[in-house]
């Protein structure tokens, strides 16, 4: 099947969007960043060795999300794959009127990052632990992802569900592929972060937007 792929870049209005998103709240954002290096001695969350400085900079990362029209006009916000809660926890903290569902498939993980919404008194955040295969997905739910998933292999866990956007943070190159072994029609965008940043951490990364044609 052909797919069709548009690839964008973040306007000067989205990227000064981000920017305020991750300072507006930069002090409960530093505050996840330490509860998730804590927690990180006790369950394998993220790499060993991170620093606070590297877990903020995976954090704005994941806040990028926040200038995308979908993530804006959604009531209920799935993160599948969260392991440590990126990027369901920075969005969450910075959305509090969202109701964030952190997914993954490692039960002590999730136990993890209730802790932490508990600790950080972040009443928008569940967790729910299994496969996204079997939680309840319908139109009025956006599903995002940071590195957990292949496309095709997240779209085909939807593919009996009522899903109409997936958010994915990976890199742009392999998501191209990805797309191309889908076998349903969609409309994709690949927003290239790397243009116009000069910041060596967002070399090759993109957010990769998914959108089922009925």
């Amino acid at each position: 099947m052909k797919h069709r792929i548009e690839y964008l870049i973040l306007d000067d209005s989205q990227l000064a969007q981000w920017e305020s998103l991750y300072t507006s709240k930069k002090g409960k954002l530093s505050e996840y960043a330490s509860q998730l290096l804590w927690w990180n001695k006790k369950i394998n969350l993220v790499s060993r060795d991170v620093s606070h400085e590297t877990i903020l900079e995976h954090i704005k990362h994941s806040l990028v999300l926040g200038v995308i029209e979908s993530v804006k006009k959604a009531d209920t916000i799935i993160d599948t794959g969260s392991g440590g809660g990126l990027p369901g926890i920075p969005l969450a903290i910075c959305f509090p009127e969202k109701e964030v569902i952190l997914n993954d498939i490692v039960s002590k993980k999730m136990m993890a990052v209730k802790q932490m919404a508990q600790k950080m008194k972040l009443p928008n955040v569940t967790t729910i632990s299994g496969s996204i295969a079997n939680q309840r997905v319908d139109q009025n739910t956006l599903v995002i992802t940071k590195h957990a998933f292949k496309v095709d292999e997240l779209v085909s866990h939807l593919s009996e569900k009522e899903w109409e956007t997936v958010l994915f943070l990976k890199g742009a190159s392999e998501a191209e592929e990805e797309i191309k072994r889908l076998d349903i029609p969609v409309s994709s965008n690949i927003i290239e972060l790397d243009a116009g940043l000069e910041d060596p951490f967002y070399k090759g990364k993109a957010i990769v937007e998914i959108r089922r044609i009925p």
